[in-house]
């Protein structure tokens, strides 16, 4: 199942999606966003900048109900971040919360964060790599193993703090309990199934999630009394949501060995970083915090709230392990930590240059000076844009520049060569627009026109009728006597724009031609009509002389028939 999925009715064609991917892992088929899963880093991004709500992610949460209808054994492992990101008094509450969903016990994901932070502390006492960077983002990790090929040394082979409280919670409460991890962040959903350790997490539930389930029960965790974690306190691993908590976290254990320390957060300050590491920079010998959401983890990609402010939420988290000071948890549990870090970075089909070129001459891009790189299309430059269309992520069409002049040459083209009168008009009755034909028929030109109001030229009646109901008029037939024409004509309201446009068909020769039709008619029938009267007279004649024929022809038959019967003799 894809973790990010597309609702296809709300995917208006903005590409704010592909504008917004750090990795470009969006691919357009029939004006449709589509997430490329093997490409994308799960980061979020397109899920919180889409403005349509078009992409969805997926949840586990009805898997989660399952296991506690079954009457499973239900631990989760809590992220850090949730005191910064939901309203409460004091954490406890936050257990109580979960016992009241059926939750069997509630772990804070920092007491794992305590035992990766002891693996880095021996990583840089050991010296051995070169730069360090840490692996508890998952996005960081994707980006670094399918996009930097050459940064994946540096990476600190060492499990997340999700992975490593699994095994410790199965260690503590049996290989048969389900762990539910319970964060702000997205792509833990993958990192939960990553073959290298897909035996540790059962499920995995975002804040988003947290708070639909809350809110389906009717539990409000401001109102629940304290409860109680199954964990110690993890102290100063607590600070692990937040820029420089693991830093913090890691100096704590004491000996740096001499590297510097270094915090990055925000998925392009980690781009900026990778290439320098790539590019074989001068940096050496640093231990780099590399987190992808601006802000960290309290500011995730499905933190349950997306208005709120983190850098409050940052300070709530300080202010929390405040109470702490600055102490180290003390474990004596042996927890599995190592995570073998791997290139997964494929070849990619790249266009030859005279592809490339032709690519572009499709989209009116003949020279580089014609290459705006404006970026609409949610590329950096036409030249990748093309790249992208060779490889099947983009289409031609989403140049927004040429495809706004190709439609304006078009719709010049089309209005210049109808050769129906089109006149425009604002809401004044200024004219606005004024077609070839308008200009021929009325004999000005356009840009008398445009400096005209339509009253000079016609009677108005019908555009200020239109404009006051805001109800177009279809095929009504006008005669223009001062310029001889007859018209069938639309006015068409535009509501977007509050304009009025005229669509003026001359019916002229057609109306002349129906009166001549209609003369030939009344001609015909009147030299029919002489036709027939003379025909009349004529049988009535022929009748009258027909009846004395007759007559006279019934008298002689009637005397010649007696004849024959009374043979001669006196009747």
């Amino acid at each position: 199942m894809k973790i990010i999925g597309q609702q296809k009715a709300n995917c208006k064609n903005c590409y704010k999606c592909i504008r917004t991917c750090p990795v470009k892992s969006i691919k357009f088929e029939d004006s449709q966003a589509k997430i490329i899963d093997n490409d994308c880093v799960l980061c979020g991004k397109c899920v919180a900048e889409c403005p349509q709500n078009a992409k969805t992610v997926s949840s586990e949460l009805d898997k989660v109900k399952r296991y506690i209808a079954d009457g499973e054994r239900v631990l989760v492992s809590l992220a850090p971040s949730y005191v910064g990101l939901f309203e409460m008094e004091s954490p406890e509450q936050m257990a109580t919360a979960f016992s009241k969903l059926g939750v069997y016990g509630v772990s804070e994901t920092s007491e794992g964060a305590a035992f990766v932070s002891n693996e880095y502390h021996r990583l840089i006492c050991d010296g051995e790599q070169r730069n360090i960077i840490t692996t508890c983002c998952p996005v960081v990790n994707d980006m670094v193993e399918k996009y930097y090929p050459d940064v994946v040394k540096y990476l600190a082979p060492v499990v997340s703090p999700m992975i490593a409280h699994g095994s410790l919670l199965r260690q503590r409460y049996g290989q048969d309990v389900k762990i539910v991890f319970v964060g702000p962040c997205i792509a833990k959903k993958r990192e939960k199934k990553d073959i290298r350790h897909d035996t540790k997490i059962d499920a995995v539930l975002t804040f988003d999630d947290l708070v639909v389930w809350l809110n389906e029960n009717d539990i409000d965790i401001a109102s629940c009394e304290k409860g109680e974690f199954i964990n110690a306190d993890p102290k100063v691993a607590k600070l692990y949501p937040i820029p420089g908590g693991i830093l913090k976290t890691v100096k704590t254990l004491g000996d740096d060995n001499n590297y510097s320390f270094i915090s990055v957060d925000g998925i392009d300050n980690c781009k900026e970083l990778f290439k320098a590491l790539s590019n074989g920079s001068f940096l050496d010998r640093c231990f780099i915090e590399m987190s992808a959401c601006v802000g960290g983890c309290v500011n995730g990609s499905a933190k349950g709230d997306r208005a709120r402010n983190r850098f409050i939420d940052d300070l709530k988290v300080r202010n929390l392990q405040k109470g702490d000071g600055a102490e180290y948890p003390d474990y004596t549990d042996e927890v599995p930590l190592h995570k073998d870090m791997v290139s997964r970075h494929g070849n990619v089909d790249m266009p030859e240059e005279k592809t490339i070129r032709a690519i572009l001459r499709q989209i009116g891009k003949e020279n580089e000076q014609q290459e705006l790189n404006c970026g609409s299309c949610g590329y950096p430059s036409c030249r990748e844009k093309a790249i992208a269309v060779y490889q099947g992520k983009a289409d031609l069409t989403m140049c927004m520049p040429f495809m706004k002049e190709r439609a304006e040459s078009l719709s010049n083209y089309v209005l210049s060569e109808t050769p129906n009168i089109t006149i425009m008009v604002d809401k004044e009755l200024n004219i606005i627009e004024f077609n070839e034909a308008a200009q021929k028929t009325f004999g000005i030109s356009r840009r008398e026109a445009l400096e005209k109001g339509l009253y000079e030229l016609i009677d108005t009646a019908d555009f200020e009728f239109v404009f006051d109901t805001k109800h177009s008029i279809y095929d009504k037939k006008v005669f223009y006597d001062e310029y001889d024409m007859v018209t069938q004509q639309s006015i068409i309201y535009i509501e977007h724009d509050n304009i009025v446009m005229g669509i003026f068909k001359d019916i002229t020769k057609d109306e002349e031609s129906k009166e001549n039709l209609y003369k030939l008619r009344v001609d015909t029938i009147g030299m029919a009509q002489k036709v027939i009267n003379k025909q009349m007279v004529v049988a009535q004649e022929i009748a009258s002389l027909l009846g004395e024929t007759t007559a006279e022809t019934k008298v002689t038959l009637t005397k010649l028939k007696d004849m024959i019967v009374y043979n001669g003799e006196d009747i």
